[in-house]
Parts: C-alpha cells; structure tokens; sequence
C-alpha cells in the first residue's frame, strides 16, 4: 500500500500556484494539437488524440492556446518567486518569448514549436519531484 500524501500544516492550505506551470503547458498543447491550420504538425497528435472534431473551433482554440502559454509562463513566475530556479524560468520565459515571437513577428512554425517544448520541457522536472515547501 502506497503511503498517504502528506497534509499541510494546520492553517496551511495548498494552492494552486504550484500546478499552474504545467497545466499552462499541458493544455497549450492540447489546444494546439486541434488546431490543424495554426499547427499542423500538432494536428497529427491531435487527430490521433480524437480533436479533429473541434477543427470548426480553430479560432476559439488558437486564442486559448495563447492564453494557456500565458497561463504556464505565468505559473513558472510564480514557482520562481517560490523556489529560484534560474535555469527553469528562463527556459519558460525563453519559450514564452519564442511563441509569441514566431506567431506575430516571425511567421515561424517551427520557432512557435520550439517555444513549446521549452514550456513543457521546462515543466517536466516538477512532475519528477515536487517542490520543496
């Protein structure tokens, strides 16, 4: 039998600013992943996923796609401010930047990619061990 989680302190409740960075991340892909035109690499992993049939919400979903990669570079701010970790935040800004920077100043499908898997890979060390309280 696996040992039971452990509870906060007294007075201390968990919040969600810890998972914020990778539900960011998660869901940046997963909204990616349905749009088949902004994407279409991701649109493969999205069709194998079954979200071929939200491709009639292409524009909804590119809009939340960037306000998860907001979410996500705004959860590493918050779990920088938490437990510094330069390397992490600046990986999660960088890719952050990249995003952005390939969908509106670059044109760049494979710099908005790259940006993505510099937020998941900037994620996945948390998923590994959490953070320390």
């Amino acid at each position: 039998m696996a040992p039971a989680a452990p509870r906060p302190a007294p007075g201390r409740r968990r919040s969600l600013k810890a998972p914020l960075d990778k539900l960011g991340s998660a869901g940046a892909l997963i909204a990616a992943a349905a749009c088949p035109i902004c994407f279409p690499k991701l649109a493969l992993l999205g069709a194998f996923l079954g979200l071929g049939g939200l491709a009639a919400y292409e524009a909804q979903l590119f809009i939340a796609a960037q306000a998860l990669v907001v979410l996500a570079v705004a959860g590493h701010v918050l779990a920088y401010r938490r437990a510094p970790r330069a390397w992490r935040f600046g990986l999660a800004l960088a890719g952050g930047g990249a995003f952005f920077a390939a969908l509106y100043l670059f044109g760049s499908e494979l710099l908005s990619y790259l940006g993505l898997g510099a937020l998941i890979a900037a994620s996945l060390p948390r998923l590994r061990r959490p953070p320390a309280a």
